[in-house]
């Protein structure tokens, strides 16, 4: 029996999403936040562009921890890589969103969904370069799917 290459992208892209929703949600769980509700949205939240990026690259250029460095590096690169499938599978499954734009506007409706309920939820922070991170990434995967589809043909 062969397995369609649509079923295997489709089971790969659930197998995503519950990797995903234990990675950005599942793994906080159980965390008592430290302070108030508000306290702790106010301390999780950031709409200055490359203001946290520019915090990540100066602790590696200046950082004599091992810690720091390691974390910085896992944050900015894991923000990328993370959602390099993202922008793979919205045009692989959503046949609709196959365009560079609709799977761009798609791409961020759910990255900014995620920032929204990691905020509310306590269960993360909404930063702006978290976006504009998740979002380079799905670019990266949008540009992998148009190279494997002109393969294809």
């Amino acid at each position: 029996m062969k397995i369609k290459s649509e079923t295997i992208i489709k089971t790969s892209f659930i197998l995503y999403i519950i990797l995903m929703l234990w990675l950005l949600f599942g793994q906080r769980m159980g965390r008592e936040p430290f302070g108030s509700y508000w306290e702790v949205i106010n301390s999780n939240i950031n709409f200055i562009p490359f203001k946290t990026i520019k915090l990540f690259i100066r602790a590696i250029q200046g950082s004599f921890s091992d810690y720091t460095v390691r974390h910085s590096i896992i944050n900015l690169v894991g923000n990328i890589l993370m959602f390099i499938p993202l922008g793979f599978f919205v045009p692989s499954v959503f046949t609709k969103h196959s365009t560079f734009f609709r799977c761009i506007i798609l791409c961020s409706i759910i990255i900014i969904s995620i920032e929204i309920i990691q905020l509310i939820t306590l269960l993360g922070s909404c930063d702006i370069d978290d976006f504009i991170l998740n979002m380079a990434g799905s670019a990266v995967g949008y540009v992998i799917f148009r190279i494997i589809l002109r393969r294809k043909i």
